[in-house]
C-alpha cells in the first residue's frame, strides 16, 4: 500500500520496504545504493540513509569475507575471484 508524506521537505510517496529483496550495490560515486528489481527486470537503486539497517546475506550469493590485521572486506567468494587456495 503506497501513502504520501512530507519526507526532507517534499512530497513524497511512501511504500513499506518491509520483506523487499534487493542487492546492495556500490555506486559509481563510491557509496552504496539499494537495488530493487521488479518482475520485468527493470530496477530502482535506492540511495541508503538508515543508518543501522540489519542484511542477511543468502546462501547462493557467492559472498565471503576477508581479514588481514585490522582490514576487513566483503567480496565474492575465492571461487568468483579465482584465488588460489594457501596449504599450510
Amino acid at each position: 500500500m503506497e501513502h504520501k508524506y512530507i519526507y526532507a521537505g517534499k512530497l513524497s510517496k511512501v511504500t513499506d520496504a518491509s520483506s523487499v529483496s534487493g542487492v546492495l550495490i556500490k555506486s559509481f560515486g563510491g557509496g552504496f545504493a539499494f537495488r530493487v528489481y521488479d518482475n520485468k527486470n527493470n530496477f530502482i537503486d535506492y540511495d541508503i540513509c538508515h543508518d543501522d539497517l540489519s542484511i542477511t546475506i543468502n546462501s547462493n550469493e557467492l559472498a565471503s569475507f576477508y581479514s588481514h590485521n585490522d582490514k576487513h572486506i566483503l567480496d565474492h567468494s575465492p571461487e568468483v575471484l579465482g584465488l588460489k587456495k594457501v596449504e599450510k
